[in-house]
């Protein structure tokens, strides 16, 4: 196979495989001095590939050209295109990014295609095998961690929505209470004027009875003296006559007192009638209104003990999520030390230029760790 060829194999695997490829044909010279830049290289591509991001192997013309800016080393497309000629690009549609390291870095073509890789075939799949596993530790956790915020704010959000209620059931019920207290107050004032009601219409029955005896007497003397007229001599009868006369004309103050009395006490008894109908629909109304303020409260009670349930259960699923996710991080510290001590025995046993690959996998572990906290063996985010 020539160099080309196995130039065009490299330059179809992922970022990351080719910029190890490179670090570890580089390893043997520079021990690794920029090996962090290499990991920075394959950040920048995979930012510059809007297909598949760290997945991809290649970027167009336009993409390379933007790589050289971003690393403060610009060059016109025709300046760009006659480096990367030298180093084994022959279609500027597609350029691989180990053409591109071959030139940044001024190593030879040759060397670089042919730099043995060092680590072995089984231990670097396990060594990938131990980081995916962390991976999905990682991921768990963070799931899990974000799953029990979730619940923790949830759980806030009802526990403060159960305190609102809460207080909208106390001032129903304090509604309630004065409401009863009302319709009590405008019962007992409905009894009093129907009291007097009924003392106003005894003072008309008293003053019309009255009445009716005055009227009644003089009508009874009237009958009398008309008999005596009627019936007794002539000396008894003139004086009858001079009676009845008298009677006739006289001015009758009893009977106009009586009279006087029961139109006052008819009008004292329609004043009264009318009050008391009115505190009786009064005491009806708000009769009515502390049914509807009980009614009102007992909705808000039952309210308040559904929401405190609700609180309850969001706070129980809090805990549970929060458990879980410190579950999660325990698995997945667990990981991060199985993967720290399989990588440092592979270190010792990888030849210089197998180092690269292993330097990769303990980047890729401190890269994880960052989302771990530090007292749980997590490294500060730069």
């Amino acid at each position: 196979m020539s160099d080309l060829d196995k130039l065009k194999e490299i330059g179809s695997k992922k970022f990351q495989e080719q910029a190890i490829w490179m670090l570890n044909a580089m390893w043997p010279k520079d021990q690794g001095a920029n090996a962090e830049e290499l990991w920075n290289y394959v950040e920048l591509f995979g930012s510059l590939e809007l297909e598949n991001g760290k997945e991809g192997s290649d970027l167009d013309e336009l993409g390379m050209h933007r790589v050289f800016e971003k690393i403060q080393k610009q060059q016109t497309m025709q300046e760009m295109r006659n480096h990367l000629r030298k180093v084994g690009v022959t279609s500027f549609k597609k350029i691989s990014m180990i053409n591109f390291l071959i030139f940044i870095y001024g190593y030879d073509l040759h060397e670089v295609v042919n730099a043995p890789q060092g680590a072995n075939g089984a231990e670097v799949e396990k060594a990938k095998k131990i980081l995916e596993e962390v991976t999905e530790a990682f991921n768990s956790a963070q799931e899990k961690a974000t799953a029990a915020k979730k619940a923790a704010d949830e759980a806030k959000v009802k526990a403060t929505a159960a305190k609102k209620v809460a207080d909208e059931c106390q001032i129903k019920q304090t509604e309630a209470t004065k409401a009863a207290e009302i319709a009590k107050a405008d019962e007992e004032a409905a009894i009093a004027r129907q009291k007097e009601a009924q003392a106003a219409e005894e003072e008309v029955t008293k003053a019309l009875n009255e009445v009716k005896a005055q009227e009644q007497a003089k009508e009874d003397k009237r009958k009398a003296l008309q008999k005596k007229i009627e019936t007794a001599g002539l000396v008894a009868k003139n004086a009858a006559i001079q009676e009845l006369a008298k009677l006739d004309n006289e001015d009758d103050l009893p009977l106009r007192r009586a009279k006087t009395t029961l139109e006052a006490a008819q009008r004292k008894a329609a004043k009264a009638l009318k009050i008391a109908t009115e505190a009786k629909e009064k005491a009806t109304a708000t009769a009515k209104a502390a049914d509807e303020a009980k009614q009102a409260a007992d909705d808000a009670k039952q309210k308040a003990d559904e929401a405190k349930t609700q609180a309850e259960q969001a706070e129980a699923e809090s805990v549970s999520a929060a458990e879980a996710a410190d579950q999660a991080l325990v698995e997945a510290e667990q990981k991060v030390a199985e993967a720290e001590a399989y990588l440092a025995e592979q270190q010792k046993k990888a030849t210089g230029a197998g180092q690269g690959t292993m330097w990769f996998m303990q980047r890729e572990l401190d890269e994880k760790k960052k989302y771990m906290p530090t007292r749980k063996g997590g490294i500060a985010k730069k």
